[in-house]
């Protein structure tokens, strides 16, 4: 057992590059996935925590009425709440004015707006409002009734500053801006749209609800103050607190309470519209968003994944490859067969737990770090919650170490077929024979370092599909990075406001992963081409090859292989873009610029050879003598 052991260690410590290798490979890909599948939940998590705390409504009841809520006494807004607490669908309510400059010819009132004055919304707010405060970000709340505050400047939205005067028409007259106020419920940058036709609203003015009247004359000589009605009744439902806002459970719960409201509230009130947080803008442009990351987070990792894992398995294959001979001489000593799988599959497992546990806590903690401060220039943020959720790259993750223990497993099971005495004899190395080529008319002048290169290619078949599968997979994911870009940015504003804002450092987090994925995979393919063949290299030496030209007898077949796998990554690529686009739901293949595919077929392939130049160093010192001992 302790023999047993120290071969062990002895084998993590022989083949410490390689282990390495399948680590860092696996940890990029956990950290990649586990990272884009926590965005959205941490962005629901930030802002749904927001609404939260600012006690945000279920529920808008909005009247069509002229009178609104209100009644001759003023007591509309009370019988409502009564009529609403005793079926314990409510825990609060309150009660306020909003109207569009739009709305007020629809109501017959000639306020004598300027024509030139921007589309104006008004919020006449009680002085106790509990339920989605206004909260004065610069200077105060209004307390006069020549005072008003102006919301946040968003998006081409009109600026003001505090002690700026406003011209509200001839019936409202000129208002000091004494307060810049945030609206819990409006938190994009974005403009609203106005309730009449659907035009930006420009400027938004808040002021005390008994202040928003007007004076209207009865008789010539006579005039009486008219308020304008409580148009709007903001709603709690009891048992909403038990929900996560951003989830279709709440909205199910919501329309459920809302059925039950309008059965008991009937024509009363004239005819009312509910308004769900479905319906708030600023609401609908977060869920917009985090379902096309959604989208994103789940097609790009699954083929990240399946170019990793193919690598991974690729190089435990070729590790267990190397120690047929450990496994002739455990069987020769009479180690069980279940045990000499244990061994691989363990370090499998070690490789495969460490790289999940690194990578996830760097994903979820690292990608949403750097992406989150993105959406600053489409929202008014909160503060990031640092309430992560890894289910996603933890489940991918998994997956990944499934199928390298698997790989591992049917690898070591084909070796214990074999006898001992079959295990302890060294791979006889692959024969050369004619290939297609051959019977081409070019093959006879073409000099002899191109037709070894193209034997070894169709030799060592393996080598081939996989270098440009892998390459293929990097190539095509940079591709879709760039293409995300290009049609992000061209796409008209009003069609998904602020996407390119928020979708760009996505992409690029894209086309950095892909990057270093190549360079992983690269190496590692490179590394194990120059282990496998380190006799030939050393015969090359022998028999007077110059540095230079064994540099290039290896690298030749590498820049062909990567080559062929890089013009395959482009339609590759397209053929993602294309079901991306379709899922996404916007833009299209034409808004891909030509200068894209070139600059991913440059950077990938510069990336290549940065790696080449890495490994440049181990050919060198390929050691002539050691390398052609014979293993007998």
């Amino acid at each position: 057992m302790h023999a047993y052991l120290l071969t062990i260690f002895r084998s993590i410590r022989t083949n410490i590059s390689k282990l390495f290798s399948i680590i860092a490979i696996m940890l990029l890909g956990i950290a990649f996935v586990a990272g884009l599948g926590t965005l959205s939940p941490m962005i629901e998590n930030s802002f749904g925590n927001e609404l939260r705390r600012e006690n945000v409504p279920d529920l808008i009841l909005k009247s069509s009425s002229a009178t609104g809520f209100s009644d001759d006494n003023d007591n509309g807004i009370i019988d409502v709440v009564e009529e609403l607490l005793p079926s314990r669908l409510i825990t609060s309510a309150q009660g306020l004015t909003m109207l569009d400059s739009s709305m007020f010819g629809s109501m017959g009132y000639d306020m004598g707006f300027d024509p030139d004055m921007p589309l104006t919304r008004f919020y006449g707010i009680p002085d106790d409002m509990t339920i989605a405060p206004i909260r004065a970000i610069e200077g105060r709340m209004p307390v006069k009734s020549n005072e008003v505050a102006i919301e946040r400047t968003r998006s081409d939205m009109v600026p003001y500053e505090i002690g700026d005067t406003i011209d509200l028409g001839s019936l409202l007259g000129e208002k000091t801006v004494v307060g810049i106020v945030a609206n819990p419920l409006n938190f994009s940058r974005y403009e609203e749209l106005d309730l009449i036709d659907q035009e930006e609203i420009k400027q938004i003015v808040y002021m005390r609800q008994q202040d928003l009247s007007m004076s209207v004359e009865i008789i010539p000589g006579v005039s009486m103050e008219v308020q304008f009605p409580t148009t709007d009744l903001y709603v709690t439902l009891r048992g909403s607190n038990e929900y996560a806002y951003f989830t279709n459970s709440y909205i199910d719960f919501v329309r459920g309470e809302q059925e039950k409201i309008e059965a008991a509230l009937g024509d009363t009130y004239g005819e009312i519209h509910y308004l769900t947080l479905e319906e708030n803008m600023s609401y609908a442009y977060i869920v917009n968003y985090t379902d096309k990351i959604d989208i994103i987070a789940l097609l790009f990792p699954i083929f990240f994944i399946a170019v990793a894992a193919l690598v991974v398995s690729t190089t435990m294959t070729r590790m267990v490859e190397e120690e047929r001979s450990i496994i002739g001489c455990y069987r020769s000593l009479g180690v069980t067969d279940s045990r000499i799988k244990l061994k691989y599959m363990l370090l499998s497992l070690f490789c495969g737990l460490l790289a999940l546990i690194v990578g996830t806590i760097v994903g979820v903690y690292s990608l949403p770090m750097a992406i989150y401060p993105a959406f600053e220039t489409t929202f008014f943020c909160p503060e990031m919650v640092n309430l992560m959720n890894p289910t996603f790259g933890l489940v991918c993750g998994l997956v990944m170490i499934l199928i390298v223990l698997f790989v591992t497993y049917r690898v070591v099971r084909r070796f214990l077929k074999a006898s001992p005495a079959e295990l302890l004899q060294p791979v006889a190395p692959k024969s050369g024979k004619k290939i297609l080529f051959e019977r081409i008319p070019l093959w006879k002048i073409l000099p002899f370092r191109y037709k070894s290169t193209i034997r070894n290619l169709c030799r060592y078949k393996k080598n081939l599909i996989m270098t440009i599968l892998s390459v293929a997979g990097s190539t095509a994911l940079v591709l879709c990075g760039f293409a995300i870009i290009d049609v992000a940015n061209a796409l008209p504003p009003v069609d998904y406001p602020g996407l390119t804002d928020t979708i760009v450092p996505i992409a690029i987090v894209i086309i950095l992963f892909a990057l270093f994925l190549s360079i992983f995979v690269i190496y590692n393919l490179t590394n194990l081409n120059i282990e496998e063949r380190k006799r030939e290299i050393a015969t090359l030496k022998v028999l007077g090859y110059h540095n230079k030209e064994v540099v290039l007898y290896i690298y030749r077949e590498i820049m062909i292989m990567s080559g062929i796998g890089l013009v395959l990554g482009l339609p590759v690529g397209v053929l993602l873009m294309y079901v991306v686009l379709m899922l996404l739901d916007f833009g299209s293949l034409a808004s891909i610029a030509v200068g894209t595919y070139f600059l991913t077929l440059a950077l990938v392939f510069a990336f290549i050879l940065v790696t080449d130049a890495l490994l440049l160093r181990k050919i060198l010192k390929i050691d002539m003598t050691t390398s052609l001992k014979s293993v007998d």
